[in-house]
């Protein structure tokens, strides 16, 4: 039961990014307002039905069918432009972010929602199945409709003017990312014990057998999996990770060798995709990010560049801020931290690769490496410093005047003094 309860959510969440699902839901209510109405009208009431006029709910209801099938091509054709803007000025992969955003989502929805209820309520009152009460219910929901429709309209007119623009495809990756990696940081083994040596003389390795993204891990199914068998799963890969078929996802540790129909089992519990999937990545925020810096290079806009990597040092700052939960919840399941090395490599590989030959882009990525070693302790921070003289030693090479290197070297031994 638990393994399909987290399928049915990993399935639920791919879903929910779908444009065609809020559509459908909004179709569905449209459909049970009608039957509502149909519903109600055997009911005695103390309001007087016979003075809402047919005509005028006829009318009601011709303007929405006429005006919200309009509404609704404009509204994906807008969509559709705004959505291929964000992906030519940012990222291709922030349009399944995009494609959750809820105020684009909502408004065309809404506008489909009520286009079915204008066709359903017409042909209901047309069929003669509702009597006064029923039209009375029917002008009401109509109205209530209307201003459902003209306020989501004026909502949206705004955000979608904003939707297709560079701070708002950055605005939302940030949040996504902060969210992402403030939820990593709360409870960074996933609820389950911290991963430390794989006893391997017991061990099975599993392995990924096939190409692919690791995209979610079944931990309750395979925690209590684990209690019927007597073993314990090492957890090695995070989801988000590119693998290939030999590489080892986890290790199982059994104190009697397992058959090949438990140990299927266990394998089932880890699930491979051909893409990432935002759900439960902690670093794909990140990446994304990072990406959208790469594409300001080419737009030649280092002020995006540098706005990128102010917002990364905020997030990252959450690594320091935030007590992690020592509670234990799959007390049979082991998971490795996310190295600090990936991380980095995550947030500033880009920007390092293509910006090294700007000097005020080469001058922000050292304050923002500096900031983050003078948090961190021994090996990581012993990483950071070699990145960020990495960086300092690309830029050197790759910019091209000599007063341009002379001015990252005297930046560079002034912020070393200030840090030290």
């Amino acid at each position: 039961m638990a393994k399909v309860f987290f399928l049915l959510k990993h399935q639920l969440s791919i879903i929910r990014g779908k444009l065609w699902f809020q559509p459908i839901t909004y179709s569905i209510l449209a459909v049970i307002s009608i039957y509502s109405c149909y519903l109600l009208q055997n009911y005695e009431f103390s309001f007087y039905p016979y003075k809402v006029n047919l005509e005028t709910v006829n009318h009601l209801l011709s303007i929405i069918t006429t005006t919200m099938l309009t509404i609704t091509v404009f509204a994906v054709s807008s969509i559709v432009s705004a959505y291929n803007s964000a992906s030519s000025v940012g990222t291709p992969r922030i349009l399944n972010l995009l494609l959750r955003d809820s105020s684009s989502q909502n408004a065309h929805s809404k506008f489909i929602g009520a286009f079915i209820y204008g066709v359903i309520a017409t042909i209901g009152i047309k069929s003669e199945i509702f009597n006064q009460n029923g039209i009375f219910f029917i002008f009401i929901t109509t109205i209530l409709v209307f201003i459902i429709v003209i306020s989501t309209f004026i909502i949206w007119i705004d955000d979608i003017v904003k939707l297709g623009q560079v701070r708002t495809s950055l605005a939302r990756s940030e949040k996504y990312a902060y969210e992402n990696i403030k939820k990593y940081v709360k409870d960074p083994f996933m609820g389950c014990n911290k991963f430390t040596v794989v006893k391997k003389l017991k061990s099975v390795p599993i392995y990924a057998g096939k190409y692919s993204f690791l995209t979610g891990i079944s931990l309750e199914n395979l925690n209590i999996l684990c209690e019927k068998i007597n073993a314990k799963v090492y957890i090695i890969r995070r989801n988000g990770e590119h693998l290939i078929s030999s590489d080892v996802v986890a290790y199982v540790s059994s104190s009697k060798p397992l058959s090949q129909e438990r140990f299927d089992e266990v394998v089932k519990n880890f699930i491979f995709s051909q893409e990432r999937s935002y759900s439960e990545d902690s670093l794909f925020g990140l990446t994304i990010l990072s990406e959208i810096s790469a594409k300001a290079f080419l737009n030649n806009d280092p002020g995006t560049v540098i706005k990128v990597i102010d917002s990364l040092t905020d997030i990252l700052d959450c690594l320091f801020e935030i007590k992690p939960s020592q509670n234990v919840i799959y007390k049979n399941l082991y998971v490795k931290e996310i190295a600090i090395e990936e991380i980095i490599k995550s947030s500033f590989e880009n920007i390092r690769s293509y910006g090294s030959s700007n000097i005020l882009v080469a001058k922000r990525l050292q304050k923002s490496l500096a900031h983050i070693a003078k948090q961190l302790q021994n090996d990581e921070k012993k990483f950071v410093l070699e990145y960020l003289n990495n960086c300092f030693e690309q830029a050197k090479a790759q910019l091209s005047q000599v007063f341009e290197k002379n001015e990252l070297e005297k930046f560079v031994k002034e912020l070393q003094h200030n840090t030290n």
